[in-house]
């Protein structure tokens, strides 16, 4: 399933030319995903009871910046699901339907209680199903 999320591009998240700072992708990266978990009935605060989810890898490819006031429409999914660790895949788009950025994030799985690596829980995999390449 892939998750669509809206962003306006805020003056603060540019640089002198009014376009997106590069770090800022790996935030939009972030509303992405936290609205992913949201509409699958899982908002973070309640994540974050049951398990933590740090990144531990994280790639991004910059196809045509972002721009200040830019409507951007932030896609997430996962595209890989392994035994204690997943990956979501995200590709941001601007208003007129041109791809800006693509790029992916890894995510352990660890007990919040004693921070060691776990297997990932039925409630995350049965939400988490893996879309394949486009």
């Amino acid at each position: 399933m892939i998750v669509s999320t809206p962003l306006r591009v805020r003056y603060k998240d540019t640089d002198c030319m009014k376009v997106v700072y590069y770090g800022n992708y790996l935030t939009y990266f972030e509303v992405g995903r936290v609205e992913y978990l949201r509409q699958h009935g899982y908002p973070m605060s309640e994540v974050d009871q049951k398990v933590h989810l740090p990144v531990v890898e994280a790639g991004i490819r910059f196809v045509k910046p972002a721009r200040l006031d830019d409507l951007l429409e932030v896609r997430c999914w996962i595209d890989e699901r392994r035994r204690a660790s997943f990956r979501f895949a995200y590709e941001i788009r601007n208003d007129a339907g041109e791809k800006v950025a693509t790029g992916w994030t890894r995510h352990a799985c660890l007990d919040p209680v004693t921070s060691t690596m776990i297997v990932l829980p039925a409630w995350l995999q049965e939400i988490m199903p893996v879309v394949p390449a486009t």
